[in-house]
């Protein structure tokens, strides 16, 4: 009965000592390991990079570019998204990886000088571009429903999808010019 008694008095003050030793640990590592040491991961999207790179800094975090993203709505050299999320904790000294905005996709405005319309629509299709505004004006150069010229110019860089206005010829200006309406309905307008 007496050993009976002591073994359970021995596996009593055991299962105490594996108790404290095991919470004890956990909070020795905490203290050791510096659980203050935490910080919350700053929203850096939307911000310019270098910005970006001095709050992290500041936060005592690193900050690392994963990759360049065309984006047309965010400018070139923006943050367009992060991980670890924004609003979380983490240790200090850890890496944020981020992915930066290249600005919209840029392609060069095809040459549709002496085009027709439907060919200089198209052309533009084809460049990732659409057709905007058609003003008309007299040329003696370029024929009646052709293209005079681009704006902006041909070979210059603008954000893929935007729309480019083109001047279209009426044909040769004459004194006896009649009825306005007789180009547009020519022209499908």
């Amino acid at each position: 009965m007496i050993k009976m008694k002591s073994i359970l008095i021995a596996l009593g003050i055991l299962t105490g000592l594996f108790i404290i030793a095991f919470f004890g640990t956990d909070i020795i590592m905490k203290i050791i390991v510096g659980h203050g040491n935490e910080v919350q991961v700053p929203l850096l999207i939307g911000e310019d990079y270098e910005v970006a790179r001095k709050t992290c800094k500041s936060m005592k975090l690193y900050m690392e570019q994963s990759e360049f993203v065309h984006d047309e709505n965010i400018e070139k050299g923006r943050i367009i998204s992060q991980k670890p999320n924004p609003g979380i904790m983490t240790k200090k000294y850890r890496t944020v990886i981020v992915v930066l905005s290249n600005g919209p996709e840029m392609v060069r405005i095809p040459y549709l000088d002496n085009l027709s319309i439907v060919e200089a629509k198209l052309k533009l299709e084809n460049a990732g571009l659409s057709l905007g505004e058609k003003v008309f004006r007299y040329s003696d150069e370029v024929k009646k429903g052709n293209v005079i010229y681009s704006q902006p110019m041909a070979d210059e860089l603008i954000p893929k999808k935007s729309s480019v206005k083109i001047i279209v010829s009426l044909g040769k200006y004459t004194t006896s010019s009649g009825d306005d309406n007789k180009w547009k309905n020519l022209l499908g307008d």
